[in-house]
């Protein structure tokens, strides 16, 4: 799977090609229980439009060229729209009940430095592209999906849908999709392959 689809998992790229990220700091390890900016009683096409808002408005202003900056707007502004323990919950699969809580803190923070690095790199490739929003579609009363293109001028969009899910701390997003990838899938396969190499993988240690 292409650094493409990684980039793009918020809202912001257009191309990229296959890179490894170097982490930030591990401040994400409990990022799924802030409180994202928005009420907690906002719907998630609400809760979507006002995390890309924030984020196309840093980009205008030139944020992203300092990357201290980006990381700390991304840790303070744009993570707590997101649940990773959840999200790493799903990745890992049946694996899930076989690790200890050690083990579930070192992928959750190993996912969540990867996703928010990587989108970190690609911040400053967003061109102000219009963005169109789609009427969430639910998997149920506490699972839903808003889709959201960037419109590329002379081109075919690119086209992302976050799914959400209710939990006690409002609506977050657990899974991204691009062209129809989802990124949970990804970092499944990513973890799946790091353990088939390794007798002792690093979210095992």
């Amino acid at each position: 799977m292409k650094t493409k689809l990684l980039a793009v998992f918020l809202i912001l790229t257009t191309s990229a090609s296959m890179a490894a990220a170097a982490p930030y700091p591990s401040y994400y390890q409990g990022a799924h229980k802030g409180t994202a900016p928005a009420q907690q009683a906002a719907e998630p096409a609400q809760l979507l439009k006002e995390g890309i808002n924030k984020l196309t408005a840093f980009i205008r202003g030139g944020g992203a060229r300092d990357k201290a900056r980006a990381a700390a707007f991304l840790r303070q502004e744009i993570a707590p729209y997101f649940d990773f323990a959840y999200m790493t919950r799903w990745s890992a699969g049946p694996a899930w009940r076989r690790m200890s809580p050690k083990q579930r803190a070192s992928m959750q923070t190993q996912l969540a430095e990867s996703f928010m690095t990587i989108l970190a790199q690609q911040l400053a490739t967003y061109s102000n592209q219009p963005i169109r929003y789609f009427t969430p579609r639910g998997q149920s009363s506490d699972d839903v999906s808003v889709s959201a293109w960037i419109m590329q001028p002379g081109g075919y969009p690119t086209k992302l849908e976050f799914r959400f899910y209710r939990g006690k701390s409002g609506w977050k997003v657990f899974d991204v999709k691009a062209a129809g990838n989802s990124a949970v899938v990804y970092y499944r396969n990513h973890f799946k392959d790091m353990y088939s190499h390794s007798s002792q993988p690093r979210y095992y240690n």
